[in-house]
């Protein structure tokens, strides 16, 4: 499916947050040690992304649905079916996933503060996957 104006890439943001956030919620319950801290930044990031998206869309809800833009492929961002809850791996590829998206939606975005807000959210999820590495 092709998101083409703001809203739907809010919205993607939003539903990728989500469901990021429920398999962060059931991997941090399967693993433990350093894994399991990984997956609690993980989870609380994905919490305060889900509330800063939320807010994106309710404050510019009228320049975001009337505003078209580049299309982009949705399915290209789209977490696999398959994926291990409780592995590290899997979580990383899950927030590359997202980083990826973000920055490439920000490339199409006009709008100052959502562009802002999708380059802060990729920065956020480059510092998780580095650290997390380390």
């Amino acid at each position: 499916m092709s998101l083409n104006t703001f809203s739907a890439f809010v919205d993607f943001a939003i539903r990728s947050e989500s469901s990021g956030l429920d398999f962060f919620i059931l991997s941090e319950a399967k693993l433990s040690g350093p894994g399991r801290d990984a997956l609690s930044r993980f989870r609380a990031e994905a919490e305060k992304n889900v509330r800063l998206l939320r807010t994106v869309l309710r404050e510019n809800v009228t320049e975001l649905v009337m505003e078209p833009c580049a299309a982009v492929d949705e399915s290209a961002y789209a977490a696999p079916e398959a994926l291990e809850a409780g592995d590290l791996a899997s979580a990383l590829g899950v927030l590359a996933r997202q980083r990826d998206f973000l920055r490439d939606a920000a490339k199409c975005v006009n709008l100052r503060e959502v562009r802002r807000t999708f380059e802060k959210l990729a920065d956020t999820k480059d510092r998780l996957i580095l650290e997390s590495k380390q």
